[in-house]
């Protein structure tokens, strides 16, 4: 059997003034992101928005063939 990579999918959860989640996601991500890259990129998003970062998934599509 092989694994097909499809997609992935990271979304990254910032908190605004008022203590309301605010979720940004981002498709077509890389294959395997290292949980430094998602750190470095959510806070560059913290930075660009203004909001507080506060966590990020992964979400990963495959196929087996």
């Amino acid at each position: 059997m092989q694994t097909n990579w499809k997609k992935t999918t990271i979304t990254f959860i910032f908190i605004d003034d008022g203590d309301h989640p605010v979720k940004i996601a981002l498709q077509n991500a890389i294959s395997a992101p290292e949980a430094t890259q998602i750190a470095d990129f959510g806070a560059t998003l913290a930075t660009l928005t203004g909001l507080t970062f506060r966590t990020a998934t992964v979400s990963t599509q495959s196929t087996v063939a």
